[in-house]
């Protein structure tokens, strides 16, 4: 029996870890045939569920690709085919499908691994629910990630003991994939994850929560236009108070992604945890322009630097905590253009990042957080035609930044997407925001044809296409699978 393939110390993936277990490294990998005799053994089992996020938010992927598609983020020559949708077959990023279905496949052989588990004691109910609702919120995650990036994907809900029986069911419309699953995951796992503060999370605060399961959810609703779905939904949250008493916006901005503050700072919903000591580095900031004579002189088609037509939006607001805690201006000598900037927010200071070049750095990677609810469930209220009522969860987050408040009559779409892109930059929103609200094509099109300061290239004709806002399937799981039909255009 394989009891213990997986059988590791939680708190390396959630919190950290005694010197012993430092060199410890989490399995990503879950046989639907393991066995487990007690609960930790579980719990150890449902780790290769969450490592798998290390790998669906790791520098070079998903988050990368959605900033490089935005009008906040762009490559060193601003040119590349993510920047200006110009994507072929060949840019399919077969790393987000294959990390995503990754999890998906482990989320699915834990549910079957639970179901089977006889409960030693009748209080390991609530913990095995527990366990049930975390996998079902990172499958939801995942799909609701994948149909975001590809349209209609497999339905794979069940566990293979011959993968081979995952191949051949083709690709289940958008519809069923969030009717299916995304939305009945979060609401079980909203129904049965533990709440933040619970002394059962005590030192695994990664794990995702009632809180987490509800602003995702409320997520889902936005993206499929039920903003009386999403309200009720984010109202449970921050009104009614069902995921508990522990979530408000910190004092200080900049403070939230400090790695001294994550998963336990007020503000955090759930985060991807990274520990250098545990060997799970976070090298994102490689993929950020800080070294930019080095990268240009290299080629830096898949870096991220900042649009100057998004520092213009800060400088033009005034918005200057936001601006100086999100970018900084890096300078090029002998190089054109002169000055280039990158994206701080998640990355050590400048001055320091030798330190962190081989060993990598602490910086968690935040999906989403109070913020973020807040001002989706402003969004929610003010489309319902509830101003009154909106523009105090959207003043919440704006006043805490140093901006002056808003009456209810100005509030409306334009200003909710200005107040989400100076909050939430560069932690993986704004392209979606621009999706899901009809104005993606219009605004980028716009950013991408409007010389802003050093941004003084152009390099398309027209409106880019709409087929290219969403990625090609990968061509190698075309070929390992014919009934996965290429997303049109491609």
């Amino acid at each position: 029996m394989k009891k213990y393939f997986l059988l590791i110390i939680i708190a390396v993936l959630f919190m950290g870890c005694a010197k012993s277990f430092l060199e410890t490294q989490p399995e990503d990998t879950l046989s639907p045939d393991t066995y487990f005799s007690n609960k930790t053994e579980v719990m150890t089992g449902l780790t290769a569920c969450y490592k798998k996020l290390q790998s669906v938010y790791n520098q070079g992927d998903l988050p990368l690709v959605t900033e490089l598609m935005s009008d906040d983020g762009k490559d060193f020559y601003w040119s590349g085919v993510w920047h200006i949708f110009t994507k072929t077959n060949a840019n399919s990023q077969s790393g987000i499908w294959t990390n995503n279905y990754k999890m998906i496949v482990n989320c699915n052989n834990i549910l079957t691994i639970i179901d089977k588990y006889a409960p030693n004691h009748p209080t390991e109910t609530t913990d095995l629910n527990a366990f049930r609702g975390e996998a079902r919120f990172l499958r939801a995650l995942a799909y609701f990630n994948l149909v975001r990036i590809y349209g209609a994907v497999p339905k794979v809900v069940s566990s293979f003991s011959d993968p081979n029986k995952a191949f051949g069911i083709g690709r289940a419309p958008i519809d069923t994939i969030y009717n299916k699953v995304i939305i009945p995951d979060l609401e079980f796992a909203s129904a049965n994850c533990y709440n933040k503060g619970d002394n059962a999370l005590s030192g695994q605060e990664a794990r995702a929560t009632k809180g987490a399961a509800l602003t995702i959810l409320g997520k889902v609703y936005l993206t499929l236009n039920n903003h009386a779905k999403a309200a009720e939904t984010l109202k449970k949250l921050i009104v009614d108070k069902v995921a508990g008493n522990n979530y408000a916006l910190m004092p200080s901005f900049s403070a939230i992604f400090q790695p001294a503050n994550k998963l336990k700072n007020t503000e955090s919903i759930f985060e991807v945890n990274y520990n250098i000591a545990a060997g799970q580095p976070s090298y994102w900031f490689k993929w950020m322009g800080v070294d930019i004579t080095a990268k240009l002189s290299s080629g830096g088609q898949s870096q991220l630097l900042v649009e100057h037509n998004f520092m213009r939006d800060y400088t033009n607001s005034k918005d200057w905590i936001r601006y100086a805690a999100t970018v900084d201006s890096g300078k090029c000598y002998g190089a054109t253009p002169p000055i280039q900037a990158w994206a701080k927010k998640l990355c050590p200071p400048a001055d320091q990042l030798k330190n962190f070049n081989s060993t990598g750095s602490d910086f968690n990677y935040i999906v989403t957080r109070y913020a973020d609810a807040l001002l989706m469930y402003a969004e929610a209220l003010m489309v319902l035609n509830q101003n009154d009522a909106a523009v105090v969860y959207f003043n919440q987050v704006r006043t805490r930044a140093g901006m002056p408040a808003i009456t209810a009559a100005q509030l409306n779409i334009d200003m909710i997407l200005h107040e989400r892109r100076m909050e939430l930059a560069f932690e993986g929103h704004r392209y979606f925001d621009l999706i899901r609200t009809g104005k993606a094509i219009d605004v980028i099109t716009k950013d991408l044809m409007t010389k802003v300061d050093y941004d003084d290239k152009i390099y398309i004709s027209g409106p880019i296409p709409a087929y290219q806002l969403i990625l090609p399937i990968p061509v190698a799981e075309i070929q390992k699978d014919a009934t996965l039909l290429q997303n049109p255009g491609y």
